[in-house]
């Protein structure tokens, strides 16, 4: 299943916490969706409004020393989608990076949104030079290879961080505030949502910045 560019820009006009709220109102739980510590690393550290949205392209790496999991035949960056949002899972625990300079130079010429790491990132400066946009769990200033190893591509993802599993295709969408995934079938139904509780919550803003009572002003337009 595909989702339309209209759709995804529609999408793209509210924040990972909106839409949080949003799935949170439609049932997903426990999280709404949401993917726990992993943070804005490029193009600066938790500061901007970089946004960045787009079907996940999956990456699910394994330990070395794991000879019995798939090998791809094709480089995971090689492989990625023009317009989709790269997440790579890392086994936990694992203290080096999955994620290089290298990585996003072919990332960004293939077209790829950004890359949602589940595990740590590295080169740091040269992500930021490129303005790619990185989120990882942490950083490190070791290589992937003498570790970890890419096993499957475009397979479902558990990550480590929460309750959360990734399929390809699921929409991403990762901001400094964080990052979240919303399965496909649910984008119609969330846009529905924040299109209505967005304009809620401005009438409450406007309210409050005007010497309203968070109180009165929460009973008169939300209802609570």
């Amino acid at each position: 299943m595909t989702i339309a560019a209209k759709t995804l820009t529609s999408l793209k006009r509210f924040s990972t916490c909106e839409i949080a709220d949003a799935l949170l109102k439609l049932g997903q739980r426990p999280w709404g969706g949401y993917i726990p510590d992993i943070d804005l690393y490029s193009p600066e550290y938790c500061k901007g409004d970089t946004r960045i949205i787009g079907p996940a392209f999956t990456v699910k790496m394994v330990e070395k020393s794991d000879t019995t999991s798939p090998t791809p035949t094709e480089h995971f960056a090689d492989a990625a989608i023009p317009g989709s949002v790269m997440i790579v899972s890392a086994p936990p625990n694992v203290k080096n990076a999955v994620w290089g300079g290298l990585m996003s130079a072919r990332a960004k010429a293939k077209g790829v949104q950004g890359v949602v790491i589940d595990g740590r990132v590295r080169d740091l400066n040269e992500h930021r030079n490129m303005q790619f946009p990185v989120f990882a769990k942490s950083h490190s200033i070791l290589p992937q290879n003498a570790f970890v190893r890419p096993s499957e591509m475009q397979v479902p993802v558990t990550l480590s961080t929460g309750p959360v599993v990734v399929h390809p295709g699921d929409i991403i969408i990762a901001d400094v505030d964080g990052v979240i995934c919303v399965p496909i079938n649910m984008v119609d139904d969330v846009i529905q949502n924040c299109e209505k509780y967005v304009a809620i919550d401005d009438q409450c803003m406007e309210a409050i910045v005007n010497g309203h009572g968070v109180k009165e002003t929460f009973a008169k337009y939300r209802g609570t």
